[in-house]
């Protein structure tokens, strides 16, 4: 998945998913028991951990249940009973966004397994169904069945726990994929009860807040900011933190300490994200962990060794100009994110380990081509005109922008009652304005803009390659 998706999720408050799917006995909640459970944990976009188990209930399981499951009383005899995995499963769900299909069931019965040891458990709870129902409403059923169907996903087993759990981890892949996050994240929230302001806050805080973009601040009772965010709708976005009932584990812990909070209008979202990305930097609130500012970056270069073979170097930099992205592929905040983009470019296209530098020999075969996984330009067995071949198709997709305009832009951004012009130059944002006066001073003062900041230049790159009717972008020169 897409990086910015997932990054957009996780500043919605929706950083890490449990897709859980259970087997019972049967369908009545006070008399049938979970014989087998499956949950599948992914944090921002990444699958973290796969879990499943048998579960032995205290009753039989009755011969219509092994015939649709294939879970029979010879399987669980020796698995664990719900007692001995309760600890494990709360760890598990702890500070997770639980999702299921048809969550009603198979949240309700783990509840209430829960509730039989004496424990309450309590999360926010997202139902597939109820996402399916409303962002594919030209179908009439929504069942797991159904969405198999729909989407061609066969060849997972059903009515077993961890099939029918990675069901529903790929469909909210192919919700991103055809609905965006936005619409995810509007679901979700419509999914998780109501809003109620924390004790701490005055009641009539918000009662001038717009449902429009711009940049907001929680503050603490030092007066300190903990948390800055962004939104095209603010008062929404706003709110979403203090959901009543089913809050997330951060939004709790915000909510227990936030004593005062303003918002800066923006005229739009690129404003917005622009504004936000400078704060956090500048006051490093304590829950923010996106958008932190850093001390230096990592890409690649291209360097050609003797025989005519394209090389990889990992290079890391303190200051990245404009100029230095016609060879950088890739920017990354740490040297591990890079070594972990480059290993699965490496494998996808079967690049040598030794020439693209994962593979420390000074010579010979690299590990890669002992597997097969090498077509051996290491050892001159391919030639080189052909792997850098390879070596550029794999590596296109990291390749930088490079500044298209032969001078800076203005970006004008208008909302109804609101207007704002970006300055830009060389992927670096040098101010914005909202009125003539502040525009000459802005044009007055600009200055050769230097070093690049990564969260920023992800940002106009997104924007201004591809702007939406909204913006205006027109180059000084």
């Amino acid at each position: 998945m897409l990086g910015s998706v997932w990054k957009a999720l996780s500043q919605a408050g929706f950083d890490d998913w449990v897709f859980v799917d259970i087997e019972t006995t049967g369908g009545k909640l006070n008399l049938d028991e979970i014989t087998e459970i499956a949950l599948i944990h992914v944090c921002q976009g990444e699958v973290v951990e796969r879990y499943q188990t048998l579960i032995k209930p205290s009753r039989v399981i009755p011969p219509w249940i092994t015939g649709l499951t294939g879970i029979s009383n010879a399987m669980v005899a020796d698995a664990p009973c719900f007692e001995e995995v309760a600890a494990t499963l709360a760890t598990k769900f702890h500070n997770k966004l639980f999702v299921a299909h048809n969550a009603r069931f198979d949240f309700g019965f783990i509840k209430a397994a829960f509730k039989r040891l004496g424990l309450d458990l309590k999360l926010p709870v997202v139902c597939t169904v109820k996402l399916s129902r409303a962002l594919y409403p030209q179908y009439k059923r929504h069942g797991l069945d159904q969405l198999i169907e729909r989407f061609g996903w066969f060849g997972y087993p059903r009515h077993r726990a961890m099939g029918d759990a990675e069901i529903l981890w790929l469909f909210i892949q192919q919700v991103l994929q055809d609905k965006g996050e936005d619409a995810l994240i509007a679901q979700c929230k419509a999914q998780l009860k109501t809003y109620s302001l924390p004790a701490n806050l005055d009641p009539e805080v918000m009662q001038d807040c717009p449902d429009s973009p711009g940049v907001y601040r929680f503050y603490n009772q030092a007066g300190d900011v903990i948390y800055i965010g962004k939104s095209v709708t603010l008062r929404s976005r706003i709110l979403s933190h203090f959901t009543q009932g089913q809050a997330l584990a951060k939004d709790l812990q915000i909510a227990s300490e936030v004593y005062h909070l303003d918002w800066i209008e923006c005229a739009g979202d690129l404003g917005a994200q622009l504004l936000e990305s400078k704060l956090v930097k500048q006051l490093s609130p304590k829950y923010n962990r996106q958008l932190k500012k850093l001390t230096k970056l990592w890409h690649f270069q291209v360097i050609q060794d003797p025989q005519g073979y394209d090389q990889l170097r990992l290079v890391s930099t303190a200051c990245l100009t404009a100029d230095d992205l016609v060879n950088c592929y890739g920017l990354y905040r740490s040297k591990a994110l890079a070594i972990k983009a480059l290993e699965k470019r490496v494998a996808e296209y079967q690049l040598c380990q030794r020439l693209s530098g994962l593979d420390k020999r000074a010579s010979g075969a690299c590990f890669a081509y002992q597997l097969k996984r090498c077509k051996g330009g290491c050892i001159g067995q391919e030639s080189p005109a052909q792997y850098n071949l390879r070596l550029a198709t794999a590596l296109l997709p990291l390749k930088q922008q490079v500044w298209p305009w032969p001078g800076p832009v203005l970006v004008k951004e208008q909302r109804t009652k609101l207007q704002q012009v970006h300055l830009i130059y060389k992927w670096c944002w040098m101010g914005s304005a909202d009125s003539d006066e502040a525009l000459a001073d802005l044009l007055e003062g600009r200055h050769e803009p230097h070093q690049i900041e990564l969260d920023s230049y992800k940002i106009l790159v997104k924007f201004l390659l591809k702007p939406s009717r909204s913006l205006q972008v027109r180059c000084l020169v």
